[in-house]
């Protein structure tokens, strides 16, 4: 659909707007608009000089945002077109990350339009968790987008072109966000859980390369899945059977609710080594990448081999929503598993890595995992998570849940002169949000706990906080004293960062044969 049909959607809705007879009784634009991160933009897109509604406010401003959504893609397509191959290939590779990404824009915000149609009273299940989560994964989306092409681009016309369009519309999305959980309080209703509460699998296939099996590759066996199932058809499970496979695999967004399940760690082994040095943008270095919602893999090693001198070298980017990992194996150095986006879960799993090597913008849960600090490049340190989060009403962050963190073999065998210091986490992003409760933490993480990013980057605004932890690392006596660090919380305050409460995991784990404890441990 062209930028000019989306004109003339939001021309025909702004025209309802002011017939609608819900504008009775409401409040003026700067009433509302103080309530949204950038309150002269949302003033700008909200009529003046009127009595307004919540919620017609938040369906209009979400409508615009798909609008100006769709102009960028636009501009951004008239720049990939034969002529502008004389770009630079980091340019290209930038443009066509946005040109992804702004994509699935398009659909999350569709889909959170189609929620925010219903009154705050009328929603279902967890409808307005849904929403909440696609419009904050929208932003994480424009994000995304806006660091690779400030990492790639000196062209000045995308500077002066699209640059603007990525933030006009990132900070549109915000507004979005922040009006919809005005109106429609997510998180404030409970729903039924799903119609079906056990494991579904309505086909099998097996991927073997002797030929025994119906496919010899990963990505074969992915194109021959169906596109865009229904959670209630079933899983299309795919059985790898042991092996290396050197394969660069990618689980497309129309591929939904699909397994993956191998022979167990170190035996199915997926493996690449893609990295930023080479000429990949971060998000594209993954071995192992996942769009489509509800997926699932089990018994499976993802490898980035390229090594801790290639830097950023991904080994799982993990954007699908309600996605779970169990008995995997996640290993690389730096940014090993990038939680992009929208909710996850991992139970049971191995995280191999040195900087920031569990990082991402996602709502994710770890827990009985044990994570690994490996050795990094002399002069280097460790941080285990980087989260990304940019904007206050995003309900996203890391929670790391009765995990156990352990020094991998390099690091713990290692007498050099010069300790290699590891932390929790450093901010990445301004309001960066992560929790560790009643975890394991060996003696070698850092007395300080947390790490600066740079200066005193987002060290008042960020979210950092231990819950009942324990270990010679888990001492909190010595820890930073920042202003967002929030030290040892209370039973309620972890009670946030549960799997019931932060992921909402009881509304979608049942059905991926997933096991996990919903609360904290007693």
């Amino acid at each position: 659909m062209e930028f000019t049909q989306y004109s003339i959607i939001v021309f025909f809705m702004i025209v309802q707007f002011f017939f609608s007879p819900s504008h009775a009784f409401g409040l003026s634009s700067d009433a509302i608009c103080s309530i949204t991160p950038f309150p002269n933009l949302c003033k700008t897109l909200l009529p003046q000089n009127n009595s307004i509604d919540i919620y017609d406010s938040g369906r209009l401003s979400i409508q615009l945002s798909l609008s100006t959504t769709s102009q960028t893609i636009n501009s951004i397509n008239d720049f990939l077109n034969p002529i502008d191959l004389l770009l630079p290939k980091s340019t290209i590779s930038a443009l066509r990350d946005c040109q992804f990404l702004l994509g699935l824009n398009v659909d999350l915000l569709s889909n959170a339009a189609d929620v925010a149609k219903k009154p705050n009273n009328s929603l279902e299940n967890t409808e307005a968790n849904d929403a909440e989560t696609w419009l904050s994964a929208t932003i994480t989306n424009h994000q995304t987008c806006w660091d690779g092409l400030l990492v790639a681009s000196s062209n000045l016309q995308i500077a002066n072109l699209i640059t603007p369009l990525i933030s006009k519309g990132s900070m549109m999305c915000s507004v979005s966000l922040a009006l919809f959980k005005k109106g429609w309080n997510p998180g404030s209703g409970v729903g039924d859980v799903i119609s079906w509460s056990m494991l579904n699998i309505r086909q099998k296939v097996v991927v073997n390369p002797d030929g025994t099996g119906n496919y010899t590759t990963i990505n074969d066996a992915i194109a021959a899945a169906p596109n865009n199932s229904l959670a209630r058809e079933g899983y299309y499970q795919i059985y790898v059977v042991a092996g290396v496979y050197h394969e660069y695999v990618t689980i497309a967004a129309n591929k939904k609710y699909l397994m993956m399940v191998g022979d167990g760690i170190a035996r199915t082994i997926i493996t690449g080594n893609r990295n930023v040095p080479d000429g990949w943008t971060t998000i594209n270095s993954a071995t192992f990448a996942v769009d489509g919602q509800g997926f699932v893999a089990m018994n499976i090693t993802f490898k980035n081999t390229a090594g801790a001198a290639k830097f950023q070298a991904v080994a799982v980017r993990n954007s699908a929503d309600l996605s779970a990992f169990h008995y995997c194996s996640f290993e690389g150095y730096q940014d090993t598993l990038y939680t992009h986006s929208l909710r996850q879960f991992y139970k049971e799993c191995d995280i191999y890595g040195t900087i920031d090597f569990i990082f991402g913008n996602a709502a994710v849960v770890f827990q009985n995992c044990n994570i690994y600090p490996r050795l990094p490049l002399p002069g280097q340190f460790n941080a285990i998570t980087a989260q990304g989060r940019t904007d206050v009403n995003q309900n996203t962050g890391i929670s790391i849940h009765k995990c156990k963190i352990t020094p991998a073999s390099d690091l713990a065998s290692y007498n050099g002169s010069n300790p290699v210091r590891t932390y929790l986490g450093r901010p990445w992003k301004e309001y960066s949000r992560t929790v560790y409760m009643q975890s394991f933490m060996d003696s070698f993480i850092h007395p300080d706990g947390w790490s600066i990013w740079t200066q005193d980057f987002a060290l008042s605004t960020l979210y950092y906080a231990e819950y009942k932890n324990w270990g010679p690392g888990s001492n909190v006596s010595n820890r930073v004293k920042w202003r967002g660090y929030r030290g040892e919380i209370n039973f309620m305050d972890a009670s946030n960062f549960t799997v019931s409460n932060f992921i909402l995991g009881n509304f979608w784990l049942p059905w991926t044969g997933v096991p996990y404890t919903g609360g904290l441990y007693l």
